[in-house]
């Protein structure tokens, strides 16, 4: 099998997210409120701002490969640990484990398959072509998980869904044991250079004017898309849509998400990295303050997921811009950074997000949410094309 290949499956397996529909309704049948549940969130959050650029360290110094075998064995506990959870501070720790084996994924992941395709060029598609069809293949994969998932919460209960989801979590971690070795550093490193390493990778933020930009774009970005996302089930059960239904519809726009996957690299091509991201950061607040000014609806679920749409679109085409500005030693550690910042972003807007909907109303928040994007998308534009 190709590692091309195994880049698309791994990426169909690991988000054969079962819970995905659910996972809302579930903690707030398990008597948490909107602050509690998006607490859980945050706390996770917060231990992946710490854990983060560590494991982004290990993955440049000690290898990706095996950083990436790590993290999906700790997905793998992690699910289990949901399924057997029943309190706030079960919850906790299952998310805690799961936003471990996510750390020495995240950029971790990407920065392989961005040295692999580099390493391997002449035989290979472009990073951005690749990044969209794992993108793709992970709608194709969710899309599969959830049309099922609301009828087995709804006919077996809530926890089958995670019991379901380590099967092929746990496939996904024999594939990664399987993967191609790439040219890397191979020779042990002291704390020392582990340390310097970490602050040239952070002090290359703050040197290069558009790394930072791209950064402080993505992580807001995807902090507010975050919370937003919480709320579509909630969102649904105000439409008044049954449970079992919830799969069927996530299903649908990810239907819709894997089509407009397929153009992005037309999209980005057409009209430019920077545009692309820059207009499409503007475009996502639409549909946000329409629901916030409490329009229940049918048609309001489709717009709730035409903001993820966008986002599906929008993921590949900013990680292209942000890998460009990076050198390949840096890539893990700096895309660990990028998973920092992203944490912190929902380390800030989470709790926040939980509060206004317990306080006020999940639309007024929704409001709010809104204008943190509008306001971010104009403040961090991109406006150097590279």
């Amino acid at each position: 099998m190709q590692q091309t290949t195994k880049f698309y499956l791994t990426s169909f397996l690991k988000n054969q997210t079962y819970f995905t529909p659910v996972l809302i309704v579930f903690l707030q049948a398990m008597e948490l409120s909107f602050k509690e549940i998006f607490w859980i969130f945050t706390i996770g959050s917060i231990f992946s701002l710490v854990i983060e650029i560590p494991t982004g360290i290990i993955a440049d110094l000690w290898g990706k490969r095996r950083s990436i075998i790590i993290s999906k064995f700790g997905i793998v506990i992690a699910y289990l640990l949901f399924a057997f959870s029943h309190s706030f501070w079960q919850f906790v720790i299952a998310q805690i484990m799961l936003e471990l084996g996510n750390s020495f994924r995240s950029g971790t992941e990407t920065a392989y398959t961005y040295d692999y395709l580099v390493q391997n060029k002449a035989d290979n598609p472009s990073y951005t072509e690749v990044k969209s069809k794992q993108k793709i293949y992970a709608r194709v994969g969710e899309a599969f998980a959830a049309s099922i998932g609301g009828v087995i919460a709804a006919n077996f209960g809530f926890h089958w869904v995670f019991f379901i989801a380590t099967i092929p979590a746990f496939g996904n971690f024999l594939l990664s044991l399987s993967w191609e070795e790439i040219e890397e550093r191979q020779e042990p490193i002291g704390l020392k250079q582990s340390i310097r390493h970490a602050k040239e990778s952070v002090n290359d933020i703050f040197r290069k004017r558009e790394l930072l930009r791209i950064t402080l774009n993505i992580s807001i970005f995807s902090a507010v898309l975050a919370a937003l996302s919480k709320y579509i089930q909630p969102y649904m059960t105000d439409a008044a849509i049954p449970v079992e239904y919830f799969g069927f519809i996530y299903t649908a726009s990810l239907a819709v998400s894997v089509i407009a996957l397929k153009y992005s690299d037309f999209i980005e091509q057409r009209f430019g990295t920077r545009n692309t991201i820059n207009w499409i950061s503007i475009l996502a607040v639409i549909p946000v303050l329409i629901i916030g000014f409490q329009y229940i609806s049918y048609f309001g679920v489709i717009l709730f997921f035409l903001v993820i749409i966008i986002e599906n679109i929008r993921s590949p085409i900013a990680n292209n811009f942000f890998h460009l500005q990076v050198d390949s030693e840096k890539r893990a550690t700096l895309g660990s950074i990028l998973s920092l910042a992203k944490s912190l972003g929902k380390i800030i807007v989470l709790p926040m997000a939980g509060y206004f909907a317990d306080a006020f109303s999940l639309y007024d928040s929704m409001l709010i949410l809104g204008a943190i994007l509008f306001f971010s998308g104009l403040l961090f534009q991109i406006r150097k094309s590279n």
